[in-house]
């Protein structure tokens, strides 16, 4: 039998807002939603009564790296561990010797030392604890970016749907067929092997770490088989002065990470620009960040149909810049989305925090809850299972409980939801993980 979730407010992402109604949920999908004096008892199997509530479809997040989000949480190392964090350590040291620790490269050299002497079950239950708290914030869906597949198997095996992007890395003509072999013959097993809950895309990590080579060899495979592609584009001023002069303190970025051949494919040109000469601009692209895109540069991505997703919390604390929220609404109409990146450099995972950061007014409660449901779902082209509470898609959605004198637009203030349910199943209950 159907179930029916009554409450106060529904907010169904499908333009409307209904008041004093009921979600009918039927084999984890949406039925309808009809008004609760219309409502008999008897003919659902449950009937819950959220009172002064609103519900809304499960949040989309376009940009994770949920690996990272408990790198503290680390058991005491052995030898073999002491000696490789050592090396580590003085490997970091050699070549970002002189950069400032303040600095967005440093910070990011420590973050991937301090990763790479994790051990792979720690690693594991970093990324596990990670996809946990986003399920309490609300985000029924997740975008994650790893090199790594070992987080396939477990994300294969959540309830929540993920796109999972395999980051790529090259610094010349040898190393991208190397690593678009390995990309390839890793993406051919696990389609084979995912669930209906996942989907895979390719995510050359960002024009500073990626041979036009690869990019070139990209661009054909994900328009040959329908793929998306995801890169971080001008998120940094590092990134800007190594398109510009040809040099920065990326290229010792590069060093600690292997990639020493790493040079520019053409001079002087905006970030953006270099994407175009090298065919990668496309609606089939998710830019992240785009902290120091100049007016040409949107003017372009904008043509091209490119979507975003916009992280700005995490970009005034790495970057001390962000791209404007008005820009990002001029330039990506119905075109961007919200991603957190992860908790070593934000301070939680909470998509409602990170639009209130920097919605002062723009957008009020249906279109800002758009853009964290529908809108990013359309990006993902998920949209036909989710991102709103629409016939025959899957009942994934999240309750928020209102105070006495509060109406939906309180939901703004909000930080989670009280309770979050994927397919009509209660993943969450009363602030906490069922089971």
């Amino acid at each position: 039998m159907a179930k029916a979730f009554k409450a106060k407010w529904i907010i169904p992402s499908d333009g409307n807002i209904y008041e004093n109604c009921a979600l009918i949920v039927d084999e984890g999908k949406v039925v309808e939603i009809i008004k609760q004096e219309n409502l008999v008892e008897s003919d659902y199997s449950i009937v819950k009564d959220f009172q002064n509530s609103v519900i809304t479809a499960g949040f989309v997040n376009l940009h994770n790296h949920l690996q990272y989000s408990f790198l503290e949480d680390r058991k005491k190392s052995n030898l073999r561990a002491k000696i490789k964090k050592l090396y580590t350590i003085f490997q970091k040291h050699y070549f970002l010797a002189g950069i400032s620790k303040k600095s967005f490269i440093y910070r990011l050299a420590n973050l991937l030392s301090e990763y790479f002497c994790m051990s792979r079950d720690e690693k594991i239950s970093s990324f596990k604890k990670g996809v946990e708290n986003s399920l309490l914030m609300g985000t029924t869906t997740v975008v994650q970016l790893s090199k790594e597949s070992k987080y396939f198997e477990v994300l294969n095996e959540m309830p929540l749907k993920t796109y999972l992007f395999f980051e790529l890395f090259s610094d010349s003509v040898e190393t991208s067929k190397d690593e678009f072999r390995t990309i390839q013959k890793k993406i051919d097993k696990l389609k084979k092997q995912k669930s209906d809950n996942t989907f895979i895309g390719v995510a050359p990590h960002s024009v500073c770490c990626v041979h036009k080579r690869l990019f070139k060899i990209l661009v054909k495979y994900c328009k040959k088989n329908n793929i998306l592609m995801t890169i971080r584009l001008a998120e940094s001023q590092e990134e800007i002065d190594w398109l510009k002069h040809g040099f920065s303190d990326v290229d010792l970025l590069n060093e600690f990470t292997g990639h020493k051949k790493m040079e520019p494919a053409f001079e002087d040109v905006s970030p953006a620009k270099y994407l175009e000469e090298l065919g990668v601009l496309s609606k089939q692209l998710i830019v992240s960040y785009g902290n120091f895109l100049s007016e040409s540069d949107l003017i372009l991505l904008k043509e091209n149909k490119v979507a975003l997703a916009y992280c700005p919390r995490v970009s005034d604390n790495l970057h001390n810049k962000k791209l404007d929220f008005n820009k990002v609404l001029e330039y990506f109409p119905h075109r961007f989305g919200f991603g957190v990146n992860s908790l070593a450099f934000n301070n939680d995972l909470s998509l409602l925090n990170e639009l209130k950061y920097v919605n002062k007014g723009q957008l009020d409660t249906l279109d800002a809850i758009n853009y964290l449901t529908i809108v990013p779902a359309k990006i993902l082209r998920l949209n036909n299972i989710i991102g709103s509470l629409e016939t025959d898609k899957d009942a994934d959605f999240n309750v928020f409980e209102l105070n006495e004198n509060e109406d939906y637009n309180a939901l703004l203030n909000k930080q989670k939801p009280a309770h979050v349910y994927i397919k009509g199943k209660r993943i969450v209950k009363k602030y906490c993980l069922k089971g």
